[in-house]
Order: structure tokens, then C-alpha cells, then sequence
């Protein structure tokens, strides 16, 4: 798994309040997001999203996550900015 790419998917799945939304965004496909945060799950071994035909959550964890990846993926861009 690409840790940054499987990352960057998660930011964008709550950035857009949704995996389809997220997925337009990126201009990938659902099934694609899907799987990738699957991956990242497994990989921290906890639901980071709650999932309902409706609406998502974040987990308790999901939040922590989301803080940390938010300005992991800011630092990155200064980096690349740099």
C-alpha cells in the first residue's frame, strides 16, 4: 500500500463528506477509494470512517488520523514548494 496515496484518499474522503464525492474530486473511481481506505483500516487496524448509505463519520481514531495526515500532506507541499 502507498501510505501517502492511501492518505491523501482518506483527507479527501472527509474533505468531501463522502467516498463518490471524494472520488470525483480525484477523478478516480469509487471502487478505487473504497479500496483504499480499506487498506489503510487494515494497515492502522481501526475503523477510521463510519459508513452509512447516507452519510459518514469519523471514528475517534478517524479524527486523530485526519489531524495528523491533514498536516503531513501540508508539510509535503511546502516541501515541494521549497
Amino acid at each position: 500500500m502507498d501510505q501517502f496515496a492511501a492518505l491523501s484518499t482518506f483527507v479527501q474522503v472527509v474533505d468531501a463528506g463522502s467516498l463518490s464525492g471524494a472520488a470525483r474530486a480525484m477523478a478516480n473511481s469509487l471502487t478505487s477509494v473504497s479500496r483504499q481506505l480499506a487498506a489503510l483500516e487494515r494497515h492502522f487496524g481501526a475503523q477510521l470512517v463510519k459508513r452509512t448509505t447516507r452519510r459518514l463519520a469519523l471514528t475517534e481514531d478517524g479524527r486523530v488520523l485526519y489531524g495528523r495526515a491533514k498536516a503531513i500532506l501540508a508539510e509535503l507541499g511546502e516541501v515541494e514548494r521549497a
